[in-house]
């Protein structure tokens, strides 16, 4: 079986599409109940965060909203709210889509990585805003509005919805029609007004790998001060192959330094495949772990995607549409099918943020239930209990692809009943001065208490 835990920007692809600029009302509503009911039919629990009363009540307002046409940008900005109704951060609006593909070429996207403090955007060092500035609207747009606008069709807990806003900042400036030239206004941190131009944007790749980092480069690794060593684990998306040997390289400078001290840095890593993250515990120890049971709903839309991807021996056909099922029996510890030539036997650390999600949420859960490490940071964006095994569901007329979901995960601990967060061992939490200059509390953390 599949086993994929997906964030959104998983699916970044590019392609050359062209579409109609504008949806009849009809049009809109026929692609809103198509995805009402597929998601409906293949979500194992669509209605685990709303009632399907309240749902309801809430879809058929927005519906009754349309006019006689709607832009397809103001359709995707809608689609993220019916979407964020869920508050299955998995569930949502895909990155990529089609009907915009020449769009994402043009140098037409916010070019600045922002961060977020307090419910507020600021320039951090090394833009051509003053570092420490509050961003106080762009093209006349009130920003503190539009960041909590933001934050409201994001689903998902409130830090991560924070987190993920900043970080797709020019993707939403995109889909609210505001193009450059961008006039900022600002607010100094002398209290002191301002304001720039910025002539042209940047193109939509290069807005988001400012922000996700792992499109560029997957893993990184560094020893510091000859005595500590940091893992950037960025993605669990990319080949099995391919980690195993950043990982063979990685441990190998690690035992030839004698470093007795491992940082594996979570914090930019949205999730992926699991497969990965029992590959990255076969370095660390040799202890039985779970990642703990699964339900599904099976469904038909579920079983065209395996089928298309070749996966026809899949357990999952043969069960009928409109059942559950569950696998218990993974939620026993088990041996690592991976078996690591050389284990890491010095202090272990896995740092985690807001942005810590999915698979890598799961990453975390795990070392947290079976002491393989000490967490320290911020408490993963997501709950231990989560939706996964993502899919994609495409609209007829829009041909915008919605991500779903159709596996509900109870966690390493499995018999709990509280959908906790995965709270760190040591609570670290970086201060705006600190934002704003790029200095890791957490990192120097670990340098003050590490001992060559």
């Amino acid at each position: 079986m599949i086993k994929y835990f997906l964030f959104f920007i998983s699916f970044i692809y590019f392609q050359n599409a062209s579409g109609q600029e504008y949806l009849s009302k009809s049009e809109a509503i026929e692609d809103i109940d198509h995805y009402t009911r597929t998601m409906q039919a293949s979500h194992y629990n669509p209605f685990f965060y709303i009632t399907k009363q309240e749902y309801e009540k809430q879809l058929n307002t927005l519906k009754g909203m349309l006019g006689d046409s709607i832009p397809v940008k103001q359709f995707a900005l809608l689609l993220h709210k019916i979407t964020s109704l869920l508050n299955d951060a998995h569930s949502t609006l895909q990155l990529s889509q089609p009907v915009f593909g020449e769009e994402y070429k043009k140098t037409q996207f916010f070019p600045y990585k922002l961060i977020h403090h307090g419910n507020k955007l600021y320039a951090p060092v090394g833009t051509d805003i003053p570092a420490g500035s509050e961003i106080v609207a762009i093209n006349g747009q009130k920003i503190p509005e539009l960041y909590s606008d933001i934050q409201k069709i994001i689903p998902g807990v409130a830090a991560f919805k924070a987190e993920a806003a900043c970080r797709l900042f020019s993707y939403f400036v995109f889909l609210h029609d505001i193009k450059p030239p961008f006039t900022v206004e600002y607010r100094a941190p002398e209290n002191k007004p301002g304001k720039i131009t910025i002539n042209e944007g940047v193109t939509y790749r290069a807005a988001l790998s400012a922000n996700f980092p792992h499109i560029a480069k997957p893993f990184d690794f560094k020893i510091i001060d000859t005595k500590l060593a940091c893992l950037d684990i960025r993605t669990l998306s990319a080949g099995i192959s391919q980690l195993k040997a950043f990982l063979d390289t990685s441990f190998a400078a690690i035992k030839a330094q004698d470093i007795h001290t491992l940082a594996i840095d979570l914090r930019q890593n949205s999730g992926g495949n699991t497969e990965l993250g029992e590959l990255l515990f076969s370095y660390i120890t040799r202890r039985p772990f779970s990642f703990g049971a699964k339900h599904w709903k099976i469904s038909q839309a579920y079983k065209d995607v395996l089928i298309a991807n070749g996966d026809t021996a899949e357990v999952y056909l043969q069960k009928p549409n409109g059942s559950t099922w569950q696998d218990a029996a993974v939620c026993k510890p088990r041996e690592n099918k991976f078996k690591s030539d050389v284990v890491f036997d010095g202090k272990v650390y896995f740092i985690t943020g807001p942005f810590t999600f999915s698979s890598a949420m799961a990453v975390a859960d795990v070392v947290k239930t079976y002491n393989l490490g000490t967490l320290i940071g911020e408490a993963p964006g997501e709950r231990a209990m989560d939706f996964g095994e993502a899919f994609s569901i495409q609209l007829p007329h829009s041909k915008f692809r919605i991500q779903s979901t159709t596996s509900f995960s109870l966690g390493a601990r499995c018999g709990e009943t509280k959908n906790r967060l995965v709270e760190p061992d040591i609570l670290l939490q970086a201060t705006l001065p600190e934002k704003v200059e790029q200095n890791d509390p957490v990192m120097k953390y670990l340098l003050k208490n590490t001992i060559k």
